[in-house]
């Protein structure tokens, strides 16, 4: 399967992501199960983020371990970002954010999956 090249559309969203998801870390104790979601949710988006700018030649040359990780990580995201999506209407700000956001994580999390077919 081709993956589109929608690296620069993807940065955005995805940077935002991490910004915002290293924030709410802060917040939190580290040992509590939304410190240590968000410490996956951060491996992975600087993964894809990695990835998207080319820092990254090919998810190949990622642990697969590292990959299953990340795939499930972006399962998580995409699944909350889609059910937020739905709770805006359509051509609200906040409905096309969670659209962006949501089309970012499907192309990063191509861009996992690229990786382990190769393993």
């Amino acid at each position: 399967m081709a993956i589109p090249d929608t690296s620069p559309q993807a940065l955005r969203p995805i940077a935002s992501l991490i910004s915002k998801s290293e924030k709410a870390q802060r917040k939190l104790a580290p040992g509590t199960w939304q410190h240590a979601m968000l410490q996956d949710n951060l491996e992975a988006l600087h993964m894809a983020s990695a990835l998207l700018r080319g820092e990254i030649d090919d998810a190949k040359s990622i642990p697969q371990a590292d990959l299953q990780k990340a795939l499930k990580a972006f399962a998580s995201m995409i699944d909350r970002t889609a059910k937020s999506q739905e709770k805006f209407s359509p051509g609200t700000s906040q409905h096309t954010l969670q659209r962006n956001r949501l089309a970012a994580l499907r192309t990063a999390e191509a861009r996992i999956q690229a990786g382990l077919g190769g393993h």
